[in-house]
């Protein structure tokens, strides 16, 4: 075994670069976690707090690819991540279904901005979950009350992007030490924890592909007690709490009740039945634009102004004796 202070974080990634084998009933899960996250989103894009970010100088001002839950915005994907991610914690009344949530639809915003398939985000996220399960018995404090499924976003998200082991071991790197006891994991309104921790996240797997290999290589050699080891205390079904395809339903609500009541906060009903039916097939798409379309608020139109004839006779002019 390797040992030094860089030797935990390549482990991560070596972990998180295995292959995993894709079966019909893993790849059913996932829908239904894609499916429960984006209702639960939707639901949270009318909290109080979503609604103050949108409206927040500076937040999703620049165009971009990934949506905005529940409108017609449009920007980056770490912007887009900040808010939706917030949402989907709002939208889930306070259960751990919301970090996995926010995890889902940071995802989905990076695949969008990447113009992925609807499989390739899909393998993301059963890449996360995967790792989610397996490295939460490892690790430490790592990305505060977020941990596991801070790790498992980023996991995902250096799938979708393509990264080599050290561009993977540095991105994980980052995510803990940008998370790991800041004031944005310890206090504060949760959805807004949420959303501050994914962007973070998103954003240390981005600056990783940006780098250079010797860059990562340093960062490995200098910083890889970030993510440290700790005593195997956690039991098997504490680390399966961390499951990112776990969904969690109200015993008299199935998938289908329990989006229907989210997604209709905010769109219009005949939108629903559409994407939920995309998203139980979203693994065959292959645009995802034709997804966040009808993830998207339609425009109000004015209605049409209804013309009123008058009454008979009643503007005519009076008549008048015609002189030649």
């Amino acid at each position: 075994m390797t040992s030094g202070s860089g030797f935990c974080a390549e482990s991560l990634a070596e972990q998180i670069l295995t292959p995993q084998p894709r079966d019909a009933r893993t790849l059913a899960q996932a829908r239904a976690a894609v499916i429960q996250a984006f209702g639960q989103t939707l639901s949270g894009t009318r909290a109080g707090l979503t609604k103050a970010l949108l409206n927040t100088s500076g937040v999703a001002m620049a165009g971009g690819a990934s949506l905005v839950f529940g409108t017609e915005r449009r920007t980056s994907a770490v912007d887009a991540t900040l808010i939706n991610a917030t949402a989907a914690a709002a939208g889930a009344e306070g259960s751990h279904g919301g970090v996995n949530a926010a995890c889902i639809v940071t995802l989905f915003a990076l695949c969008e901005e990447r113009q992925t398939t609807g499989q390739e985000f899909l393998d993301a996220l059963i890449s996360g979950a995967k790792a989610s399960v397996s490295l939460a018995p490892a690790l430490s404090l790592a990305g505060g009350q977020f941990g596991p499924a801070l790790f498992g976003g980023v996991a995902g998200a250096t799938r979708v992007l393509g990264l080599s082991r050290p561009k993977t071991a540095a991105a994980l790197l980052m995510a803990g030490m940008a998370n790991v006891d800041s004031p944005a994991t310890q206090v504060g309104p949760k959805s807004l924890m949420a959303g501050l921790c994914f962007r973070s996240g998103l954003l240390a797997a981005l600056v990783a592909e940006a780098m250079d290999e010797a860059s990562c290589a340093e960062m490995i050699g200098s910083e890889g007690e970030a993510i440290s080891p700790q005593a195997a205390d956690s039991s098997a079904s504490e680390a399966a709490a961390f499951d990112l395809l776990a969904v969690q339903l109200s015993p008299e609500a199935d998938l289908w009740d329990q989006f229907e009541r989210q997604a209709s906060v905010v769109l219009q009903r005949d939108q629903i039945a559409p994407l939920f039916e995309r998203l139980e097939t979203i693994d065959k798409v292959k645009d995802l634009a034709t997804v966040s379309r009808l993830l998207q608020t339609r425009a109000a139109q004015a209605a049409p102004k209804k013309v009123v004839f008058a009454a008979r006779g009643t503007h005519e002019p009076e008549e008048t004796t015609w002189v030649p």
